[in-house]
């Protein structure tokens, strides 16, 4: 069930918010998460309801191995346990997601026939399984297992972010609704999140799935083994880094939108990354609670920074090499963590070893801050080629396409003439794009006078843009918006968010 379908725009969504309003009316708050959560599971259960075995067992098991680590039991109980919930939980990860891509590769190296059916990996498994990780390591750590059995099932199951994300900890959720303040029904809830729902409507439905157009036919063609002119890869190329971005950080908005509408707040998931100047900037924009997960809970624990520069670059790398692997199961996910791992670690020693800095604002620095810019997002679509392609090979070759390898030199003119006298529409949707994606304002700025989510520094919301208020004249615009929208939505059948593959 997608956000942006008709089931859930016009069945699910409306059912469950009439029985939240009553719940809540009646103050029978506790049936209220009972009632959340079963919609939640319903929610899951509606692509494949015998994966519903899969969420409701790991809920079971995690609740119960968590009353155990923050038991009165011995240390050596205690330790025993999580390591029993650590291998649990990543070991059904690494069977569903990882299986038939080590069984390949085995076969590969040692030249062996093991066969393994394809195993289905079910929807949000990363999701739920990285939540309840941290929530282990946190009672082992000493946070008490306060929460009763249908608010931890609650905490993990919860629609709006089940299915891609944000990661969100226990610590930021759960003490909102059993705070005898919380008052899920304020209008200013429903209008915030109305609002921000809209706009990630209109990135994911108009902006994205608009890019697709132009992506997708590059990177399908490159995996039957065609080669591009330079032109039409990185039309091809562009069109799938902006389709992503838009694709992504509407799925972020509709999932905290959604969440706002029943008085819960999220924490911000995506921050304008295409605006950062370096790839540390970068990745403190995009997908910030994997990237707070990957530091609190792989960096830090391999030793952080704290055992030297190269035990710190070792520590970056892998951790990011996980992040790559934990994307998807294929090599080209790892190379695209490696990709960055190796950016980061770049970036982190140009830093370390820079002699100059120029004065904020001034002409030297505005010029630094345009190259770094430009040079940040060179990389992160070079990365995203491998993120993308079916394969190694059709990464490598649009890669080749980029800089004009393989395409013989008599065709090259031609078909750049072509792809510009053909489709000069395209050039005009994919720099209107751009500029939304680099100087327009973020959700977050447009929303900056109430607070939309957490874990948002205050200098990430300064704008000159206009900020949104609950006034008749932001109601028109977002009906306008609406407009788009459902013109757009009866154009074309919706698609799946890119995150729901991960």
């Amino acid at each position: 069930m997608l956000f942006h379908s008709v089931e859930f725009l016009f069945v699910f969504l409306p059912i469950t918010w009439i029985g939240f309003l009553l719940l809540v009316r009646a103050g029978r708050f506790r049936s209220v998460l009972s009632w959340l959560t079963f919609a939640s599971l319903v929610f899951y259960g509606w692509w494949n309801p015998a994966y519903l075995s899969l969420i409701v067992g790991s809920i079971l098991v995690n609740f119960s191995l968590g009353r155990i680590v923050g038991s009165g039991a011995s240390r050596k109980v205690r330790g025993a346990t999580l390591i029993v919930g650590l291998i649990a939980n990543i070991g059904a990860l690494a069977y569903f997601k990882y299986a038939n891509f080590f069984v390949d590769n085995i076969n590969v190296v040692l030249g062996s026939g093991f066969n393994l059916e394809k195993v289905i990996l079910p929807l949000a498994i990363s999701f739920f399984t990285f939540q309840q990780v941290a929530y282990l390591v946190d009672v082992w750590k000493g946070g008490s297992p306060k929460y009763s059995f249908i608010e931890y099932s609650f905490f993990v199951a919860f629609f709006p972010q089940l299915i891609a994300g944000p990661i969100v900890h226990h610590l930021e959720i759960l003490p909102q609704v059993s705070n005898e303040r919380w008052k899920p029904l304020r209008m200013l809830n429903l209008q915030i999140g109305v609002t921000i729902f809209i706009l990630g409507l209109f990135k994911k439905m108009v902006l994205a799935d608009g890019c697709a157009e132009y992506a997708t036919p590059i990177f399908n063609a490159s995996a039957t083994g065609i080669v591009f002119a330079p032109v039409e890869a990185w039309v091809g190329v562009v069109a799938y880094s902006l389709q992503l971005y838009f694709d992504f950080s509407g799925y972020s908005d509709m999932a905290i939108g959604l969440s706002r509408c029943f008085g819960i707040m999220l924490p911000i998931n995506f921050d304008a990354p295409y605006k950062a100047t370096n790839i540390i900037a970068f990745w403190r924009k995009w997908h910030i609670t994997l990237s707070r997960f990957l530091r609190d809970y792989v960096y830090i624990p391999l030793g952080g920074s704290r055992k030297g520069v190269t035990i710190r670059y070792s520590n970056l790398l892998i951790t990011m090499l996980i992040g790559g692997l934990w994307h998807g199961a294929g090599w080209n996910f790892v190379i695209w963590g490696g990709l960055h791992g190796v950016y980061l670690v770049v970036n982190h020693l140009f830093n370390a070893l820079r002699w100059f800095h120029f004065a904020a604002g001034s002409v030297a620095s505005r010029i630094t801050g345009v190259a770094g810019w430009a040079l940040t997002m060179l990389c992160v679509m070079i990365g995203w080629v491998f993120f993308r392609a079916a394969d190694l090979t059709s990464a490598w070759q649009i890669i080749q396409s980029l800089v004009g390898v393989g395409a013989p030199a008599t065709e090259a003119l031609p078909r750049v003439l072509n792809a510009l006298l053909e489709g000069p529409e395209k050039f005009v949707w994919l720099g209107f794009v751009s500029l939304i994606a680099i100087f327009g304002p973020s959700t977050q700025q447009y929303l900056r006078r109430y607070r939309p989510g957490f874990a948002l520094r205050r200098s990430h919301l300064e704008s000159r843009w206009p900020a949104w208020r609950p006034t008749a004249w932001h109601g028109v615009l977002s009906g306008v918006i609406l407009f788009i929208v459902f013109r757009r939505y009866f154009q074309l059948s919706p698609s799946e968010f890119l995150y729901f593959n991960f």
